[in-house]
């Protein structure tokens, strides 16, 4: 098939273009910036490289800035588009861009798709779109509700503009939620959520071991333990996102997430015994009593993730499991061994 792909200079883009290459597809990757599209290149497999084709574009442009020259030839060419591309920020000073990419963006590559006459459309979404509700179902979220982020709302508001479609594309929603390393190597080209914990306590334990007075402190991380944390590998998404090319399964959204997450407090005594820094205790988030400079510097960066720490949520994940059945592959099981090779075989390098 020949496949375009919106964000496969990102981390889970550029795993879902090698998994495209190595399945033999032709890949055709929208790119803003050069710079990353040669990034991209030097992964490619030599014998891959000529399946690979990069197209100049700019997802705030109509059709996505692809040029003239460029929709010729890709017109009746394209069999799928999967849009990964998306800005991520739980900034709300960032409302304006989040929504000028997130949604205004998802509807030049929508109107793309449509000039190219792509069959298929295949959005990737998020699984927290369901607001302040502790239960998702595969099914689209009302727009009008409370949302904890911009970034939620906008891909609430961008799957109902993508189901709008249905009538010229085959439209799937896919809905991964917290996207970590590769479960087998543990590779994990991105420094959010679980990275930003990790490298936030790297940092801290260099400050103490170079400041002898505080060395014997324990300082306290504000994340309730008992909740659980939705983290999905990489290889699993990707996974699920190319089973869809396989056969015209009638449902439109997948939640593609984790039927057994860890703890917060499982995942940070791994994390203490990955870095060697045992100075450290998790309280609550609500935690009210005083916090010292290094604790509050700590703390600080990762507030923003306090809404995710807080709660456990529920995802009805039927349609994905009928996917992957139908495909001959199995549902996620993340055990302890497969946390310990996400944790300990990413590598992690931090300037303090």
């Amino acid at each position: 098939m020949n496949i375009l792909i919106t964000g496969a200079t990102g981390f889970l883009g550029k795993q879902l273009a090698l998994k495209l290459l190595n399945d033999n597809h032709n890949v055709y990757a929208l790119v803003r910036s050069q710079r990353k599209a040669e990034n991209l290149k030097e992964d490619i497999p030599a014998d891959a490289k000529g399946k690979l084709h990069v197209i100049e574009g700019d997802l705030s442009l109509k059709n996505a800035g692809v040029s003239e020259e460029q929709l010729l030839r890709l017109r009746d060419q394209i069999d799928t588009v999967y849009h990964s591309a998306a800005f991520l920020s739980f900034d709300e000073n960032e409302r304006d861009k989040t929504f000028k990419v997130n949604v205004n963006g998802t509807e030049n590559v929508l109107h793309l798709a449509q000039d190219i006459h792509a069959a298929n459309f295949y959005y990737v979404s998020t699984a927290y779109t369901l607001g302040m509700k502790r239960q998702a179902s595969e099914q689209l979220h009302e727009k009008e509700q409370t949302f904890v982020n911009a970034y939620e709302e906008s891909k609430c508001h961008a799957e109902h503009l993508v189901l709008g479609y249905n009538h010229t594309l085959n439209i799937k929603i896919f809905r991964p939620s917290i996207i970590i390393g590769d479960s087998k190597t543990g590779e994990a080209d991105t420094s959010f959520a679980l990275y930003g914990v990790i490298r936030g306590l790297e940092i801290l334990k260099k400050r103490t071991e170079r400041k002898k007075e505080l060395q014997d402190q324990t300082f306290k991380f504000l994340c309730t333990g008992e909740t659980s944390q939705n983290f999905v590998p990489v290889d699993y998404v990707v996974d699920v996102l190319t089973a869809a090319l396989n056969m015209d399964h009638p449902k439109a959204i997948y939640h593609i997430t984790n039927p057994h997450p860890p703890t917060n407090r499982l995942l940070f005594e791994m994390i203490k015994e990955k870095l060697d820094f045992h100075n450290i205790e998790m309280v609550p988030s609500d935690y009210e009593g005083e916090l010292t400079k290094e604790e509050q510097v700590f703390n600080a960066p990762m507030s923003v993730f306090r809404p995710y720490w807080n709660k456990n949520i529920s995802f009805d994940d039927s349609n994905t499991q009928e996917l992957l059945s139908k495909n001959g592959m199995s549902r996620l099981d993340m055990d302890k061994s497969m946390i310990e090779r996400i944790l300990y075989g990413n590598k992690t390098t931090v300037k303090a």
